[in-house]
Formats: C-alpha cells, structure tokens, sequence
C-alpha cells in the first residue's frame, strides 16, 4: 500500500472545487489529465501540457495534440496509478466523483510514495485524489476507448483501401492513370 497513516497524527485537508466539464470525450480526458497534473508535478518534466489540459477549448487541439494528450492518459492510466497517489473511495469523494487532499502529519511516521513514474521520468507526488468508480469510466474509460476505436476503424479502413487500391492496379484497371512518353533521340 503507498499510504500508511494514524489516524491521531494525519490531517486529510479536502482541496478540490467543482467543476463544469464540457461533454465531450476529448474534453473529458483532458480533465483527466488536469486532475493527474494536480496529483502530480507534471509541470517539472519537458512536456508542455498546458494546452492538453485546458479541457474548455477541447476543440483548439489538433490531431498531433490529440494523440500527445491520448498517449500521456496512457502512461497515466488509473490502474497503475491507483494506490499510489490516487485511491478508489466513494466514501471520501461527497457528493463529487473525485476530491483531492493535501496531507499533512503531526508526531507520526506518514509513509507515502514520493513519486512515481510515468514513461522513464520520475514524477514527484503533489497530493492524492479519491475517485468513485462513476468518475473513471466517465473521464478515463469511455473516452480512452473511444478514441482507441476510433483509431483502430481508422487504421482498418486504411488498410481496406490500399488492398483495394492495389487489387485495382494489379487487376490492370489503370484507367486513371494516365500514361504518356516523350523521347527525343538525337
């Protein structure tokens, strides 16, 4: 486990706010993402992921942005991170689906993970975060495999029309192709 505490010695300060996040996948794993950046010191490594987090203009990212942002939410996923520095409880979320904590001990041993990695960099640990499990199929798992899908759809209609393409060419049909030559022999 990556947190032991006493209870007599452990002040678990509540600091997340609430929040409007727009209904959109791509909008919905960039707060993911934000809420790991606020467990995390993600601002230390050479990402600059400031726009990747801005989930109100989710639709100012492009198709590079969009696959960066996909790819960290990978190596960010809730699985490995879970019992490190963010923890399944509903009971510690209220009435969100997630709430951060700062803590802080007096006169006790606190053992906490420092960091973590993500990819080959060490992340320093901010704070820790509660989430229900509500909040991570909406933020992490629909719009992660979503997007997956997409990819994949797109990656087999790609390969569709090459085999089309080249069934076609090598069929003979190169109707569209137009062929012509000039030679001069002096």
């Amino acid at each position: 486990m990556a947190l032991v505490y006493n209870k007599s010695s452990v002040d678990l300060k509540a600091t997340g706010t609430s929040v409007t996040i727009p209904n959109h996948p791509k909008a919905r794993l960039m707060y993911y993402l934000n809420c790991m950046c606020i467990v995390l010191s993600l601002d230390q490594t050479e990402q600059n992921i400031g726009r990747l987090t801005d989930y109100q203009n989710y639709d100012s990212l492009n198709m590079e942005e969009t696959a960066k942002l996909i790819l960290l939410c990978i190596h960010l996923d809730p699985f490995t991170l879970t019992n490190v520095c963010i923890f399944y409880d509903e009971s510690a979320c209220g009435t969100s689906g997630n709430e951060f904590y700062e803590i802080t001990a007096r006169r006790t041993t606190l053992a906490s993970t420092q960091s973590v990695m993500v990819g080959n960099v060490r992340i320093t640990v901010r704070k820790v975060m509660c989430y229900k499990l509500s909040w991570l199929k909406t933020y992490y798992l629909n719009p992660i495999k979503g997007f997956v899908d997409q990819l994949q759809n797109r990656n087999r209609r790609s390969r569709q029309q090459h085999i089309t393409d080249r069934s076609y060419l090598l069929a003979g049909h190169n109707d569209s192709v137009e062929c012509s030559c000039c030679c001069n022999i002096l």
